[in-house]
């Protein structure tokens, strides 16, 4: 009876509201546990132990921030990945509920947008002739074997899953109600945390999680334009990218697989392997109406604004997830998913 007297305004501040009090508590999901006294005199001892005056003045620079310092080179990665996560995420939702409303095959649009970001990886790895012998390659592949990609499988089922749910959701709903009911990933990330990994939190982080749920079934109850199949492809798509940031998590922490497999190639790889599993899926649901479905689109929008709209449509959505992948790798997973719930409001907002 409440929910039905609470204006969109209203639902929106208490949603920006929601997410403000999970940063806050989740942001301790990223403090150092103490060190023991042991740890601390252990610390202590390597600090006071005598080095040698080259590797004296090296700690030194790195100290000041000077030549050869990583630390500097970590300071800017972190930021510049969360913003431009943020900036591609806002183009991509836009440029996604532009595309389904004119071309409702959102299994099919999904399993486009991963075939623009395989192609966008292979350009990268691809040498570019630069006259006579000379190559230019914008980024060295990485080298998997066979049981590389075999750990690898997990990651790119959950990712394939979650992206065909999450193109799912927006074309039965409204871009801000599926947002909405995808802030909940922050709790399904800690519950998985809990479960698989036996991770456990302060309790202000879980308490921080209970006004984000009440906000979804605030914003669900009062919903004009509700769709159930909405709502359950986004519940559904939390649980498979919880899973993945897990599992993605667990891949990037766990020990050198193959050569040369930062952050960023690791989302190439998993895209490569995603499209396979989504390829299936779209032929199977859709495959018989794609054919009529994309005439009729192309004669009204026109070729060449269908292929630029598919083309930023998919573009966006690769830079969007390789920077988020790269955010993955210096935070915990929680952090991640409630950073990404903050992106939510913003894409709201907008």
């Amino acid at each position: 009876f409440f929910f039905a007297f609470v204006s969109s305004d209203m639902r929106l501040r208490y949603t920006t509201l929601a997410v403000v009090a999970a940063l806050l508590g989740a942001a301790s999901a990223d403090r150092p546990a103490p060190r023991s006294a042991l740890q601390q005199r252990r610390r202590l001892d390597g600090l006071n132990a005598p080095q040698p005056v080259n590797e004296g003045r090296a700690a030194v620079r790195r100290l000041q921030g000077g030549a050869g310092s990583p630390k500097l080179l970590r300071q800017l990665k972190i930021p510049l990945a969360f913003t431009c996560w943020y900036l591609f995420s806002i183009v991509y939702s836009i440029a996604n509920k532009q595309v389904l409303s004119a071309w409702n095959f959102p299994c099919t649009s999904a399993a486009a947008q991963l075939a623009v970001g395989a192609l966008s990886v292979l350009l990268l790895w691809t040498p570019l002739p630069l006259g006579g012998e000379k190559r230019l390659r914008l980024r060295s592949p990485p080298s998997l074997d066979a049981n590389d990609v075999r750990k690898l499988v997990p990651v790119a089922s959950c990712l394939a899953a979650g992206h065909l749910l999450s193109t799912v959701a927006p074309a039965y709903g409204t871009v801000a109600f599926t947002n909405v009911v995808k802030t909940l990933e922050p709790l399904f990330t800690c519950a998985f945390s809990a479960l698989l990994l036996g991770q456990t939190f302060p309790l202000p982080v879980y308490l921080s999680l209970l006004p984000v749920v009440f906000g979804v079934c605030l914003a669900s109850a009062s919903e004009v334009s509700f769709s159930a199949v909405s709502l359950t492809s986004g519940l559904l798509s939390n649980v498979a990218f919880a899973l993945r940031a897990i599992a993605a998590k667990s891949v990037m922490s766990g020990g050198a697989i193959g050569s040369n497999l930062t952050s960023q190639n690791l989302y190439g790889v998993l895209t490569l392997m995603a499209l396979l599993g989504c390829l299936p899926v779209a032929a199977l649901v859709e495959g018989p109406r794609i054919a009529a479905g994309t005439a009729a689109t192309v004669e009204k929008m026109g070729r060449r604004t269908f292929a630029r709209q598919l083309l930023l449509l998919g573009t966006s959505h690769y830079f969007y997830n390789e920077c988020a992948f790269l955010a993955l790798s210096s935070v915990h997973p929680v952090t991640h998913a409630v950073a990404n719930t903050v992106k939510r409001v913003a894409v709201i907002l907008i």
